[in-house]
């Protein structure tokens, strides 16, 4: 892949768009892999199974992103796997199911922190040495140097099917991520109260969730 965008390092996407052409920088990308599948297709008992093995990742030109050297993408998964059956119970209802892991996307954290006594520029020496201002610098290693931990979910459902003068009617009743799994769609770093101690901490958007669903078909 040719002429992939990313932003500078320092840079994002919050703040105003003006000049964003400036925030980014052009380069290369390469992803391959391969993918495995099987499916039963005849039966009561349907489905299919889905694994698939891959890599993704970016280089840009040296003294740029990463100082040139290549990194994975941000939405790189290595492993993904998916499993999805589908069973006729009667001839009115129908119950399915999907199961899915992936390993988690990439970030950039801080591998150490540094703290820094920096002056203001622009003033005289005599201010300096009654006024400075200290700081925090984080220190990264390198561009993605975080894996998230892998999601995992499962998905339940149920059909009921009517068939009417005109056409089908088809209520839906599912539960999305059935038994709640946690899984990090974001994580930060925070600190411990009292020792002040950094932690890794996780944020999870989507528990556990039902839901329900009216079809019409003519």
């Amino acid at each position: 892949m040719r002429n992939v965008l990313e932003y500078k390092d320092g840079e994002g996407f919050l703040g105003s768009s003006h000049n964003w052409e400036e925030k980014v920088e052009m380069g290369k990308g390469r992803s391959f892999g391969i993918e495995l599948m099987a499916q039963k297709t005849a039966g009561r008992l349907t489905g299919w199974i889905n694994y698939t093995l891959s890599k993704t990742d970016r280089q840009f030109a040296v003294g740029g992103i990463n100082d040139g050297k290549r990194f994975p993408y941000q939405y790189d998964r290595r492993h993904a796997l998916n499993l999805t059956l589908n069973y006729q119970l009667t001839r009115r209802i129908d119950f399915n199911m999907s199961w899915t892991y992936t390993s988690g996307c990439m970030t950039t954290l801080p591998k150490e922190k540094t703290h820094t006594v920096l002056p203001p520029v622009n003033v005289p020496p005599s201010w300096i040495t009654d006024n400075i201002h200290q700081g925090d610098i984080d220190h990264y290693s390198s561009r993605n140097n975080y894996r998230l931990p892998a999601s995992h979910q499962l998905n339940l459902g149920f059909n009921f099917h009517k068939k009417t003068k005109h056409g089908e009617r088809i209520w839906n009743v599912s539960i999305l991520n059935a038994y709640n799994a946690m899984n990090p769609d974001f994580v930060y770093i925070s600190r411990e109260s009292g020792t002040g101690k950094p932690i890794l901490k996780k944020m999870t958007l989507l528990p556990c969730i039902p839901s329900f669903s009216y079809t019409y078909k003519f």
